[in-house]
């Protein structure tokens, strides 16, 4: 057991000095034990395994550590939505604790979206459950006319001309390309999407037609890339459209902030 401990604590030594020299470009042994509040002899250790391992080196005039392209292996197969995903993670669980409805964090994949993360589990109010890291088509819905009105017009008829040449346009909607491109110029413009569907749902003798609402915002960077969106569902007789973007938005949009300064800040 104490073995098992000792290796957690190496190991967690180990990851946080090799951010350190990451961020600082070099440092030197003892800069990292006052620094990081490790045994200088632990840091030396530490120090000569990642050198032998080839993710740093000592410089032989000034004797300070610096990380070598081997350490770019370890993000290998790591992304931008890995990234927005995890720190998205506890701000929509936020959200629903405030707003108490289901939200979603929504990505662009090619010509469709990818439902990254929700919170149905955790909702009370939850109608349904979806599971994370399936294809929905960019069209039907909220999220995606929300991520689209925020690309550029050349990236926009791309994606639409794409899913009507091959036939999928005419199964999502009646508009044509330019009507659609139309209703993204009124998104970007408002800052949001919205989109209602009825939701069938059968019952011994009856069938109940349940109606529910999609409300997304952008996550937009600074420099204006669009990350992804940041959706709420709630059920439409629940409270007038007024009512939601009043009460949905500022909680949405302040979350949307915190993401997009953390990834700021992390310069991802």
């Amino acid at each position: 057991m104490r073995e098992d401990i000792a290796m957690i604590r190496s190991l967690s030594n180990g990851l946080e000095i090799l951010i350190f020299l990451n961020r600082q470009n070099s440092s030197s042994a003892g800069e990292l034990s006052k620094k990081l509040g490790i045994p200088r002899a632990t840091v030396y250790r530490i120090l000569g395994t990642l050198e032998e391992k080839g993710f740093v080196y000592k410089h032989p005039d000034d004797h300070r550590y610096h990380i070598k392209p081997k350490v770019k292996a370890l993000s290998e197969g790591y992304s931008e939505d890995d990234q927005l995903t995890t720190i998205t993670r506890p701000h929509l669980i936020n959200v629903t604790k405030i707003l108490r409805w289901p939200v979603a964090l929504a990505v662009k994949s090619g010509v469709e979206l990818i439902l990254r993360d929700n919170t149905d589990k955790v909702s009370p109010l939850a109608i349904e459950h979806f599971s994370s890291g399936y294809n929905v088509p960019i069209l039907g819905n909220a999220s995606g006319p929300c991520i689209l009105a925020y690309l550029s017009l050349i990236e926009q008829r791309d994606i639409l001309h794409v899913l009507r040449d091959t036939g999928r346009l005419v199964d999502l909607t009646k508009q044509s390309v330019e009507e659609i491109i139309k209703s993204l110029k009124i998104i970007k413009k408002q800052g949001y999407s919205m989109h209602k569907r009825e939701r069938n749902k059968s019952y011994v003798g009856y069938m109940r037609i349940s109606n529910l609402t999609s409300l997304s915002i952008p996550i937009i960077k600074k420099n204006n890339n669009i990350l992804g969106a940041m959706t709420i569902r709630y059920a439409t007789s629940a409270l007038t459209k007024e009512k939601a973007l009043n009460d949905f938005i500022p909680v949405m949009a302040e979350a949307v902030s915190k993401v997009v300064e953390q990834m700021e800040n992390e310069n991802f």
